[in-house]
């Protein structure tokens, strides 16, 4: 059974053994990457005392991905906690978090969910998520990718785990871990920037020159809704992207765009959006960052996430495409490209 508890964002397992034992598996959300193991567990329960915390990990009660580790440990997006103590003792700090059973999905959500999968074996899943779709939920996010994982888990008797984003508005492939193993494995190669990723955009106007390598070092500015990435040459962290035009889409009365195919040898937030951007050439239907400008052609978000590559548990590497979206496609369309004859 799952349960999530919303003023954190995160989900939690709970099996019919560990239920009875209080053993809940918590995955890490993505704006913990980095931080201190013992930070982010005193974040969840704030009046958890460090010396409980040390001796919850020294004796193994605490584990990171089934090891036990120091609570210097840094975590990392995928990272699973397990937790092996009753944490009813902190009931001071627990009512304040609400519990919501995992959903059922309905048979058109099962079915809705099942059409985006295009792979699925022993260890792996793979989806084409489509634009608008978040992989997790928030405050006013209920319909988000971890919640029909949730329910097709239920549906099939097991547990996914998410290895890695993609932003809501961005369509295209996502790759789920169906063990434990399997869900480590690939989070290290992401880690380790062992993934191989290529995007697909629609740009406002065209890259010039057209194919090239953004090198332009990124930050996060603002706060709440008004917070950017923006290129920061002092402060801001290596961020790289290939890139190369794929088409110049030029017609009679429409104005002048491209199809171009994005590689980011990094993998930073936003880092695809800002650097088109930077170019001089923002995504198509991106709003934030500059690409709202032709919305007679369409308003909506033209990234898509194409092709990826990883290796499996053997070290066989395995490469999985997706197809565009429909909106994509007409885009394309409408300039006379049809993408799967490229």
């Amino acid at each position: 059974m799952e349960h999530m508890y919303p003023k954190s964002h995160f989900w939690v397992h709970i099996d019919k053994k560990a239920k009875k034992m209080n053993q809940p598996t918590v995955y890490i959300v993505e704006d913990s990457e980095g931080m201190r193991l013992d930070r982010w567990l005193k974040k969840q329960i704030p009046e958890l005392k460090q010396s409980v915390l040390e001796k919850l990990l020294r004796t193994g009660k605490i584990k990171l991905n089934d090891t036990k580790v120091a609570s210097s440990h840094r975590i990392v997006i995928g990272d699973v906690v397990t937790v092996k103590e009753d944490l009813a003792k902190y009931r001071n700090v627990l009512p304040q978090i609400s519990m919501k059973e995992a959903p059922t999905l309905t048979p058109d959500e099962l079915e809705f969910f099942t059409s985006l999968i295009i792979w699925e074996d022993d260890e792996i899943l793979i989806i084409n998520k489509p634009s608008g779709l978040a992989v997790q939920g928030g405050t006013k996010t209920f319909r988000h990718v971890d919640r029909f994982l949730a329910g097709y888990g239920e549906h099939k008797n097991c547990r996914y785990r998410l290895t890695h984003r993609i932003d809501r508005d961005t369509s295209g492939l996502l790759v789920i871990a169906k063990t434990g193993e399997m869900a480590t494995h690939l989070t290290q190669q992401f880690k380790d920037g062992n993934v191989d990723k290529i995007y697909w955009a629609v740009t406002v106007d065209q890259p010039t020159p057209g194919s090239g390598v953004i090198k332009a070092p990124l930050v996060k500015a603002g706060i709440g809704d008004r917070e950017k990435v923006v290129v920061d040459h002092e402060k801001g962290k290596n961020a790289v992207t290939v890139y190369q035009t794929l088409k110049r889409l030029e017609k009679r009365n429409l104005p002048f765009m491209a199809w171009v195919e994005l590689r980011p040898e990094t993998g930073r937030t936003h880092q695809i959006r800002v650097h088109c951007q930077h170019l001089g050439s923002p995504i198509l239907g991106d709003g934030k960052y500059g690409g709202k400008e032709v919305t007679d052609i369409n308003r909506t978000l033209h990234l898509h996430a194409r092709t990826i590559t990883f290796r499996d548990r053997e070290g066989n590497r395995l490469t999985f495409n997706a197809a565009p979206p429909t909106h994509f496609e007409e885009t394309l369309r409408r300039y006379g490209i049809d993408w799967s004859k490229l």
